[in-house]
């Protein structure tokens, strides 16, 4: 090994992989995709320094390893041929790779190792495809690579033996509970690689992307799903079978199923009785065509159920087969709902899985309460969140009223129509009448039938096809220009600088919208970015003291006693914590770091080109001195900031899941202030 050892080392004693050895070949979809949670899965664990309890770990360099393992070559004659997806030709002789080494105890002699490289947005980064070895040297043994699932059993065994292990019967803890959705989360990515492997129905993921496409966007975007987080695509509660027919990623229609609701029991837009208002638009006039909605009434007909006492209400066809009968078959029985003999309006699942697009189109999307288990929490639909949703859309369309940039470049879904099962005698936070409701989702008709106009969800931007293209390659044809890595920075830019800017304009007014790339999606218009659209309302934060001298009123969200709120925030900097997490952290560095790898364009050159964005984005939304000042502070001259915790949340989640899902902060590098002192 001395020739491998000699290679990997350069005259400061760190360690780079060979360039020449990263070429792809051998590497299938499926070991891609394990990979890819592996890494989000390390990065994770070094964020939130669970690698780092109890002085259990340690970065060390290549020399400080050759001079205490006599067998150390072997080791690193192994990292010397790891696939690096991270690392590129362009990179400076400064961007080497260090190598992290973390014990059991700190006094065991075996070890875990794997490579790590300075990085921006947080302290240390791990090499993508440079794997995880344990190494025993009592044993004499060869290293062996270990994947995400034994990665996390080290773990969980040492930080926590007394959790780890439970009976049957016992109430999950979250150690047990974030291993089965990690465990599920493998299980779930294997189905959905081998059905790209085979004969593949999933357009999204294999054909180009189309800007025009927003289905196949969704489609996309859910191969990535929440950026970062190691069980982000565990749908606990799906079989196989159902995981190919519900998810986005298989790209398969899923056609309604419908229930005769009784119109006292349901709640419906402004929180008020359906009983007690004048008759609105039903969800089959919207969501239905003419002859659809008279094979509803039909069904009605045949059950002697008139439309003066019910209303059809569409459900997700797994929701009414498996958690309809367990959860609500008291009510069911008592005649509180029906169900209809009639299966009828044609969707598509988006990323989200409960939000629904209609195959013909159209501007009205339905969102529908799915029992599954998602990133620790159950994704139904409460008639809280829809009336919080409500009042969040109020509050920015009068945010929209005081800057006219606003009212030009922002759009926002309508969600105001909405019906949620709510008997008189339930309490509005009870769980059972949370799993049947729906929303219709009401996208602006100005931009999807506007020629020139593509919809491009900026979760999208964080993913790219099978076929080794990204949406960017499109983009870039729109406006004439054949793919590049130059075209690719520019639109990187302007997506930036669009985005930040109208982010700002948001926040100096004491309003930050909920805007992860799920929720922001970006308009086009002629191949320039021209608008952003808000969907999803019922997490829009605020700052009260900034939007009451904005002439907003106080939305009044409705909040469930003795708990903790993030909607309401006693700060400023603790408003702009969203745009530093969700806006940055997660949505734009999960575009940065599609279009570094599919690019191959330098990380901090993609950072250099979001710093100068934001820079030229405050100039742009017309801050106030004092905002200007706070906002300079927290994003350049601090330097730390905060940072959304994945895993911590999960592992101190107590009881069964609920509707919300667990959060928490922790603290990193600031990206920028680390840029400069780089």
């Amino acid at each position: 090994m001395k020739d491998a050892t000699t290679e990997l080392l350069t005259s400061n004693g760190r360690i780079r992989l060979d360039q020449t050895s990263r070429n792809g070949s051998g590497i299938n979809s499926l070991q891609q995709a394990e990979e890819k949670i592996l890494s989000d899965l390390i990065n994770a664990l070094l964020a939130e320094g669970l690698w780092d309890v109890g002085e259990r770990g340690e970065i060390i360099e290549a020399g400080e390893l050759l001079s205490t393992d006599s067998f150390a070559g072997s080791v690193l004659g192994t990292l010397l041929t790891a696939e690096d997806h991270e690392l590129s030709e362009r990179r400076s002789s400064s961007d080497c790779i260090k190598l992290f080494r973390w014990r059991r105890l700190p006094s065991d002699a075996s070890y875990l190792l794997f490579p790590v490289r300075p990085a921006i947005v947080q302290a240390y980064r791990y090499v993508t495809g440079g794997g995880v070895y344990e190494v025993s040297p009592a044993a004499q043994a060869v290293p062996v690579r270990i994947g995400a699932m034994e990665v996390w059993s080290r773990i969980t065994g040492a930080l926590y033996p007394v959790n780890a292990g439970q009976t049957e019967g016992e109430t999950e803890n979250g150690v047990t509970r974030l291993t089965k959705l990690l465990q599920l989360t493998l299980e779930q990515t294997g189905w959905t690689c081998e059905e790209q492997s085979g004969t593949s129905q999933v357009s999204a993921g294999t054909n180009p992307p189309q800007l025009e496409d927003l289905a196949g966007l969704e489609r996309l975007a859910a191969f990535r799903d929440r950026p970062f987080h190691p069980v982000a695509k565990a749908k606990g509660g799906w079989s196989r079978q159902d995981y190919q027919r519900y998810s986005a990623e298989f790209g398969q229609p899923i056609t309604l199923r419908w229930v005769a609701v009784q119109r006292r029991h349901l709640l419906q837009s402004g929180g008020v009785r359906v009983s007690e208002t004048d008759a609105p638009p039903s969800p089959a006039e919207l969501l239905l065509s003419v002859e659809e909605q008279r094979l509803l009434k039909k069904a009605m007909q045949r059950l002697q159920l008139p439309e003066d006492d019910y209303i059809a209400l569409p459900v997700h066809p797994w929701q009414l087969d498996v958690i309809l009968p367990v959860l609500l078959a008291n009510e069911q029985a008592a005649g509180d709902f029906v169900p209809l003999d009639v299966v009828t309006g044609t969707y598509y699942a988006s990323s989200s899985a409960r939000s629904l697009a209609p195959a013909s189109g159209g501007t009205a999307h339905v969102k529908l309460p799915l029992g599954i288990v998602s990133l620790g929490a159950v994704r139904y639909l409460p008639a809280v969140h829809m009336m919080n949703g409500e009042r969040g859309q109020r509050l920015l369309e009068q945010a929209k009223e005081r800057d006219p940039v606003l009212r030009d470049q922002l759009s926002l879904c309508d969600e105001t129509c909405w019906w949620a099962y709510l008997p008189e005698s339930a309490d509005y936070f009870d769980d059972p009448p949370r799993h049947l409701s729906a929303l219709v989702r009401k996208y602006p008709s100005s931009l999807m039938e506007s020629d020139g106009t593509a919809l491009v969800p900026m979760s999208a931007l964080a993913a790219y096809a099978l076929n080794g293209s990204h949406v960017l390659d499109a983009w870039m044809r729109v406006k004439g220009e054949e793919p590049s890595p130059a075209g690719a920075e520019v639109l990187f830019g302007e997506v930036c600088l669009h985005f930040l800017h109208l982010c700002l304009r948001l926040f100096r007014l004491g309003v930050m919208p909920e805007i992860h790339g799920q929720n922001a999606v970006l308009v086009l218009k002629d191949g320039h970015a021209a608008g952003l659209l808000l969907r999803d309302h019922d997490s829009v934060r605020l700052y009260l003291p900034w939007m009451e001298e904005n002439g907003l009123a106080d939305p009044c969200y409705k909040m469930k006693p003795g708990y903790p709120n993030s909607l309401y925030n006693g700060t400023p900097q603790k408003l702009l914590y969203y745009l530093q997490t969700l806006g940055i952290q997660v949505n734009l560095y999960s575009i940065l770091e599609a279009v570094t790898e599919h690019y191959g364009i330098r990380e901090s050159r993609l950072w250099q080109v979001m710093k100068s964005s934001l820079l030229q984005a405050m100039e742009l939304a017309e801050l106030s001195s004092d905002v200007r000042a706070i906002v300079e502070q927290a994003m350049f001259d601090q330097p730390v900031w905060p940072w959304k915790n994945l895993l911590k949340p999960l592992l101190e989640q107590e009881g069964v899941p609920s509707g919300s899902m667990p959060s928490g902060a922790g603290r990193s590098v600031n990206p920028f202030h680390r840029l400069s002192l780089n």
